[in-house]
């Protein structure tokens, strides 16, 4: 009888490291599986682009600070934002179609593709806040610029950037992509 009584204490103390240890793996997947925006970003998030979609939130760390990355989806629309916990967007960035950039930018693409290059993406990025002093900062005035994924007659890959100053566009060449990811730069700490 004692020895019946000891497997089966045995096998329920089995079973329950069983249950804890699938216990404690599931909750690790859940907490990197879903993160919660802060109240102040999302509140800022629904302020600026409202009846939005909140698809995907990651979290990460730029100079000691918890910043969000957040896909938004809007219709026709899909937005990467950067924010911080109390709401100060860092940057957006959406790839957009050729109608919908500006004349003056058109007009830079048109010397582009006239010496060969064919347009394969257009990224708008607009920063919005800049990192001072241990936090993100507001600009006084966002910086706009257009990255355009390019490819010569070779296929050799290319990242254009444009800025834009008052009326017109300058372009900043940048060297030779390997593919087409979005070549963030992280300053993960």
């Amino acid at each position: 009888m004692r020895t019946h009584m000891h497997h089966q204490w045995r096998q329920t103390r089995i079973a329950a490291a069983i249950i804890l240890a699938l216990t404690a793996m599931f909750t690790i997947q859940a907490e990197k599986a879903a993160v919660k925006l802060p109240d102040g970003a999302l509140a800022v998030i629904n302020a600026k682009y409202p009846e939005c979609t909140i698809r995907d939130v990651e979290v990460e760390r730029e100079r000691n600070i918890r910043v969000f990355d957040v896909t938004i989806s809007l219709p026709g629309r899909v937005i990467e934002a950067e924010i911080t916990d109390d709401g100060n967007i860092i940057e957006t960035e959406e790839k957009v179609a050729v109608d919908a950039v500006p004349a003056a930018l058109k007009a830079e693409m048109s010397k582009l593709t006239a010496n060969g290059h064919k347009v394969a993406t257009i990224e708008k990025h607009e920063i919005l806040c800049a990192p001072c002093l241990g936090a993100f900062r507001q600009l006084s005035k966002p910086i706009l610029f257009y990255d355009l994924k390019t490819r010569d007659g070779n296929g050799a890959r290319r990242s254009v950037l444009f800025e834009q100053d008052a009326d017109r566009f300058i372009p900043k060449a940048q060297g030779a992509d390997d593919d087409d990811d979005d070549d963030d730069d992280d300053d993960d700490d």
